[in-house]
């Protein structure tokens, strides 16, 4: 039986329990003190016993009462360190200053080499072949991240330590004892860039249009959405593309899963198949240590979003066609094979079928490719929604440049709806931006929008806060995807290597964030940092 008695925090009362005890000739199994508490488990104590013993008990000055437990602290608190750990889906396993592992979550059990025998009390080598218990206990079990091999796969290491050696005398280094090793799937990294880059949740019911074009479109991809097949999205520039994509993801059964983007057109091919395929350790003189996963691995269960996959180049044409056919790959300079589950939906506004008639994209992979497919209209086919979207766009831009939402006038909106709007929805986005930014009056009229058509080019509208809620291509600038992926990594401080793009990305991003701080904190760096690079770009000043 195990109870608990509470009593004074006086000297002697622990003393005065254990010699009642010992009176009683009773075998104590666990006894637990803290101020005003002693909890005891002890076997021999039986229900019928229990008022005696607690008679007997109450008698030493200082007792206040005597109540039985199912668990001691200690007990209560180790079954809910199982339980936590048994619910965490990452392999966790801890380990002590010599390499024998101390505890281990049935998720590290599950992949060990031999899960039929338990971990606890084996050699951390036996399973892990890098780091060694060395190079732990050097860098004080705590060491950069990196990529490691257990169970056959591969994962994002990240080791802490745990408590200190204090031995009580001057020469005491405050040496961890041991340390946690959480090995991260890359999976997980991509769930967590995917709510980083989207928090709009976008759906169907988000997208801007109630014309029969866009009502019959988005109709026929609700019921493509929740076909596990490749899905092509064609259409014009500026149509929404992206957006299209994203509510097919939400609509799908890999919904709770990673949706990550890539366009293709915006990386020369080394560096598009590094973004995809991943790269191994040592794959060229620049690799982070440890090789880096490319977004087919961070996409794994979920979805990859290819734009503008008409760019892709023969040699990348190739390699994501294996993909489509049997799910593996090797990484950029490795030997090794993955596989992975990846629903993969492409866009374009090129003629694939044209394209593979004369040969410059593969026509197997466009039947790949073209296993399901949607064509988006443009905006002169679907006038009606004009005014629902340049409504939604004047607030936001209003909103974005802290004044009053200025009304739309009848002949604003008759040229708006005259216009041809060859970009379609970007196109007309960044015209009323700029119409709303330069505007003297609270009335846009059609003169302000006629200016601002002249001169959209210099005057970009920002990335919207809520994507969802247009029905626009709002592709993520391929850095902002190689940052996010880094700073999940935690490999590096918002830096991609790559100026031009660098630039591109601080520039969208700066008109939503208006200060180094404001933009500082929405990419989660140092002030300095965004500072620095601000000045470095001109941008801002």
């Amino acid at each position: 039986m195990r109870f608990e008695i509470r009593g004074e925090n006086r000297l002697g009362i622990t003393r005065d329990v254990i010699n009642v005890l010992t009176d009683q000739g009773l075998d104590i199994r666990a006894f637990e003190v803290t101020t005003h508490h002693i909890y005891a488990d002890i076997p021999a104590v039986r229900p019928e016993r229990f008022p005696a013993l607690a008679k007997a008990l109450k008698q030493i000055p200082g007792i206040f009462d005597i109540t039985e437990i199912d668990r001691l602290p200690t007990e209560r608190r180790r079954a809910q360190l199982h339980a936590t750990l048994a619910a965490l889906g990452d392999p966790v396993i801890a380990v002590d200053a010599n390499g024998l592992i101390a505890q281990a979550n049935p998720a590290a059990q599950a992949i060990s080499a031999t899960p039929e025998i338990p971990l606890r009390d084996q050699d951390i080598s036996s399973i892990l072949a890098e780091p060694s218990i060395e190079d732990l206990r050097q860098g004080g079990f705590h060491l950069p991240e990196r990529e490691v091999a257990l169970g056959g796969q591969t994962y994002l290491l990240q080791v802490e330590p745990i408590g200190h050696v204090d031995d009580g005398s001057d020469s005491a280094d405050d040496a961890p004892w041991g340390g946690v090793m959480v090995f991260h799937r890359p999976a997980r990294l991509g769930r967590v860039i995917t709510a980083l880059q989207d928090r709009s949740h976008t759906g169907f019911d988000d997208i801007i249009g109630t014309s029969r074009a866009m009502l019959r479109v988005k109709s026929q991809a609700e019921r493509l959405a929740a076909i596990d097949a490749p899905l092509l999205i064609l259409g014009e520039t500026g149509t929404g593309k992206e957006l299209f994509a994203r509510a097919c993801h939400r609509a799908s059964t890999r919904a709770d899963q990673p949706f990550l983007a890539l366009n293709c057109a915006a990386l020369p091919e080394g560096l598009a198949e590094s973004e995809l395929f991943g790269y191994a350790a040592g794959a060229f003189t620049s690799a982070r240590r440890g090789g880096k996963p490319g977004l087919l691995e961070l996409a794994d269960g979920g979805t990859l979003f290819l734009d503008e996959i008409g760019e892709l180049t023969p040699y990348l044409q190739a390699k994501l066609l294996r993909v489509l056919q049997d799910g593996s790959f090797r990484r950029v300079g490795g030997t090794d094979e993955i596989t992975v589950d990846v629903r993969i939906i492409s866009a374009t506004n090129r003629d694939l079928e044209a394209m593979s008639h004369d040969g410059t994209f593969r026509e197997d992979l466009y039947f790949r490719l073209n296993v399901l497919g949607i064509t988006l209209p443009p905006l002169r086919d679907r006038v009606e929604d004009i005014a629902d979207l340049a409504a939604f766009f004047i607030d936001r831009t209003a909103q974005q440049t802290e004044r009053s939402t200025p009304r739309l006038a009848r002949d604003g909106l008759d040229w708006l709806c005259a216009h041809d709007w060859p970009g379609n929805v970007r196109e007309l986005e960044n015209t009323l931006f700029r119409a709303v930014a330069l505007l003297d009056g609270k009335t846009l009229g059609a003169r302000d929008l006629a200016d601002a058509a002249s001169g959209t080019a210099s005057v970009a509208a920002p990335q919207p806060h809520n994507a969802a809620e247009t029905a626009q291509d709002t592709p993520t600038p391929p850095t902002q995807q190689t940052d996010l992926i880094a700073t999940a990594l935690a490999q590096s401080d918002f830096n991609s290597g790559m100026d031009l793009l660098e630039r591109e990305m601080l520039a969208r991003l700066y008109p939503d964030y208006p200060s180094s701080r404001k933009l500082a904190d929405r990419l989660g760096v140092s002030h300095t940092s965004i500072a620095n690079k601000l000045r470095k770009y001109g941008i801002g000043t």
